[in-house]
């Protein structure tokens, strides 16, 4: 532990897929909302409506390729830090007596 800062490689595994979950999660709900019809509304309303549906699904995709990110992220770093702990236990190995 430096300064505060600690891994736990168990968190990861159950992060990654939250957030992977969640990015799905939201990319479904934009596709869902491109498809929205807004006929039913009185003229008035429709073009404020598809421009409000519009800036929500835009907001959506984002939002889903930011949960991407943060579970790539999050795999890199569990990378990381496991390719250090196997290359510190290897160098201690070696300074170990036999």
């Amino acid at each position: 532990m430096t300064d505060g800062v600690y891994y736990d490689p168990l968190a990861t595994e159950l992060l990654v897929p939250r957030w992977s979950d969640q990015a799905s999660q939201l990319r479904s709900a934009a596709n869902g909302l491109s498809g929205v019809s807004t006929s039913g509304l009185p003229s008035a309303a429709q073009g404020p409506a598809r421009i409000f549906l519009e800036m929500w699904e835009n907001t959506q995709r984002k939002a889903s390729v930011a949960a991407d990110v943060y579970a790539d992220e999050l795999r890199s770093i569990h990378g990381a830090y496991t390719s250090f702990d196997e290359e510190i236990a290897r160098r201690l190995e070696q300074l170990e007596p036999h």
